[in-house]
C-alpha cells in the first residue's frame, strides 16, 4: 500500500451506531427481515450462494440431481433465481429439511471446478430504496412504503426507515417472501409522485467514515471495482453516494457480490 493510502474500514448498517467510530470492520446477522419457518415454508430450504454464470433451468435440474444422487433425497420443486443470487428448495419432509440443514450443510455442486453450495434455514430479505437526491424535498419513510406497495401491489406497506440522517434519499425495507423479492429485481424502478426510486433488493448497506477530502463518488466507484477486478460497477448491483461535507460514504451492493461481501476495507491511494 502507498505511503499516502488512506484505508477505510467498512461497517455494516446494522452495526454502525449513532455517534462516534468504528476503527475495524464488523459483521453480523441481521435477522429483521429474513425468512422463517412459516406454516406455508416449513419444508424448504435455502442456497444463497449459487452461481450466477449458469442458466436458472441448468441450475435447477443440476442441484436437483446431486441431491438425489448422492443423498437419495427426494425434491418436491426447486427454483433459482440468478437475479437474487438464491435457491429455494421444497422438500418432501421435515427429516429431509433437518439433514440438509443441519447435518449436510454443503455439497459439491461441480466437482471439476470444486463448486460448493451451502443449505440454509432462514434467508435475509433486507433490501434498500434509493430516491434521487437532486431534488428540494425527500419524501418521507412513510410516503417510500406507501409508494412501493402501490407499485408492487402488496397488501400492506412494508417496515421502511431511513438508514442516516446524513444519507436521508436512502431507505431500508424489510421484505417478507421471495417472490415480493423476485417481483421487486425484475422490476427495481418506480415513482414516489414526481421522484424516481430505485430498489436495490437483497442487498448490504456499508458505511465509510472520514475518507479524503478529494474524494466522491466516481473514484469510490473505480476503487471498489479495482478492489474485486471488475473494469465498473454494475449499476444494477452497487450504488455508490459519497457526502462532501463529512466525507463519509454509503454502499450498497446486492448479496450476491461476493468478492465485495468478503472486503473488510476500502483502500484509497
Amino acid at each position: 500500500m502507498a505511503g499516502n493510502s488512506v484505508r477505510s474500514a467498512k461497517v455494516l448498517d446494522e452495526l454502525r451506531p449513532s455517534s462516534g467510530r468504528r476503527s475495524r470492520a464488523q459483521v453480523s446477522q441481521n435477522q429483521e427481515s429474513s425468512v422463517t419457518v412459516s406454516s406455508d415454508q416449513d419444508l424448504q430450504v435455502y442456497v444463497e450462494d449459487i452461481p450466477t454464470n449458469i442458466p436458472e433451468n441448468d441450475l435447477e435440474i443440476r442441484i436437483q440431481s446431486r441431491l438425489e444422487a448422492t443423498q437419495n433425497l427426494k425434491i418436491k420443486d426447486i427454483r433459482c433465481c440468478l437475479k437474487l443470487g438464491v435457491a429455494v428448495i421444497r422438500l418432501i419432509n421435515e427429516e429431509d429439511k433437518v439433514f440438509l440443514v443441519s447435518k449436510l450443510e454443503t455439497i459439491v455442486l461441480y466437482p471439476k471446478t470444486n463448486t460448493i453450495i451451502n443449505f440454509i434455514g432462514e434467508i435475509d430479505l433486507d433490501s434498500y430504496v434509493v430516491v434521487d437526491r437532486n431534488i428540494s424535498k425527500v419524501p418521507s419513510a412513510d410516503d417510500v412504503a406507501r409508494r412501493y406497495m402501490q407499485s408492487y401491489k402488496t397488501r400492506e406497506p412494508p417496515p421502511c426507515k431511513s438508514i442516516s440522517i446524513q444519507f436521508p434519499n436512502i431507505f431500508r425495507i424489510s421484505l417478507t417472501t421471495l417472490d415480493e423479492l423476485s417481483q421487486v429485481a425484475s422490476a427495481p424502478d418506480f415513482k414516489i409522485e414526481n421522484v424516481f426510486a430505485t430498489v436495490y433488493p437483497r442487498s448490504d448497506c456499508s458505511f465509510f467514515e472520514d475518507l479524503p477530502s478529494n474524494t466522491n463518488a466516481e473514484k469510490l466507484s473505480s476503487v471498489i471495482a479495482a478492489q474485486i477486478d471488475e473494469k465498473k460497477l454494475a449499476p444494477t448491483s452497487f450504488y455508490v453516494q459519497y457526502d462532501s461535507e463529512t466525507s463519509n460514504a454509503v454502499v450498497l451492493a446486492t448479496k450476491s457480490n461476493k468478492k465485495w461481501n468478503a472486503q473488510n476495507f476500502l483502500t484509497i491511494d
